[in-house]
Order: C-alpha cells, then sequence, then structure tokens
C-alpha cells in the first residue's frame, strides 16, 4: 500500500511538471538541437541514425520535463560554440573555410550568447554558478580583447 502511494505521488508530481509549457526561447532551442540532420550519415551509420531517432522523439515528446533536460545537456556545448567564434572572429563557411564576422553576426552571436546564457541559468535553477562565471569570464576577455 505503501509503495503504491509514493507511485501515485510521484506520477502526480511528474505529470505536474509535465505540464509547464515550454517558452519560445526554449521551444526555439529544441527545434535547433532535435532538428539537426547536416553532415550526418542517417540511413548508413547506426549511432547516427539512431541519435537522429532519439532526437526526433525528444522533439514529438509531450513531456516538457524531458524536452528542457535535453536543451539543458546541449546548452553548454552551444555557449561555448558562440565563444571560440568570437575569440577567432570567424564564422564556418564550409567544411575547414572561415571568413571573418561581419558586424552585424558579431551583434547576433553576442545576443545569442546573452539568450543562451539566461536559459542556461533559468533551466539549472541556478546551480553551477562556477559554469556560468566561467563563461561569462571567457566572454568578457573576449570584449576587453576586441576593444
Amino acid at each position: 500500500m505503501k509503495t503504491s502511494i509514493v507511485c501515485m505521488l510521484t506520477l502526480v508530481g511528474t505529470a505536474w511538471l509535465a505540464h509547464a509549457e515550454l517558452s519560445e526561447v526554449e521551444a526555439k532551442y529544441l527545434r535547433e538541437f532535435a532538428g539537426y540532420t547536416g553532415g550526418m550519415g542517417i540511413g548508413f551509420v547506426p549511432e547516427h541514425t539512431y541519435d537522429y531517432r532519439f532526437r526526433q522523439a525528444v522533439l514529438k515528446s509531450k513531456d516538457e520535463v524531458v524536452q528542457k533536460a535535453f536543451i539543458l545537456q546541449k546548452l553548454p556545448f552551444h555557449i561555448s560554440s558562440i565563444l571560440n567564434d568570437l575569440k577567432k572572429n570567424q564564422k564556418m563557411i564550409g567544411k575547414a573555410q572561415y571568413r571573418e564576422l561581419t558586424p552585424e553576426e558579431r551583434t547576433a552571436l553576442i545576443e545569442s550568447f546573452e539568450e543562451s546564457m539566461q536559459l542556461l541559468e533559468k533551466l539549472d535553477a541556478n546551480k553551477n554558478t562556477y559554469f556560468y562565471k566561467k563563461y561569462r569570464d571567457a566572454f568578457d576577455a573576449i570584449q576587453a580583447q576586441k576593444r
């Protein structure tokens, strides 16, 4: 009897969390992270096919908690990529081909960094302040270098 009550409470708690709608920003990042298809051997390489199917299942899932966890897992790499592009001041335009960022692209990257950091802090519930500081310090160093 105790076990069934605990299970029911857990299910009710999970269902309550799952009804938390994704924000517009979260939905945008979910589509970006889960919808990626470029440069992969989908249909030819089993690992790539399974990864693609998993991402599509997350994208189609009705469980927003799973979707938010997926976004949270992908955000640090995304933020590091933005910082890397800003540091190099280059944009990839092809395989091993780069060009210098335009001022508009640089501004867009800075805005994307801020948006990503806000989302990371929100989804992570401000638990890993060490990493937030690490990313912000790297961003500040890049900004100071460009002045």
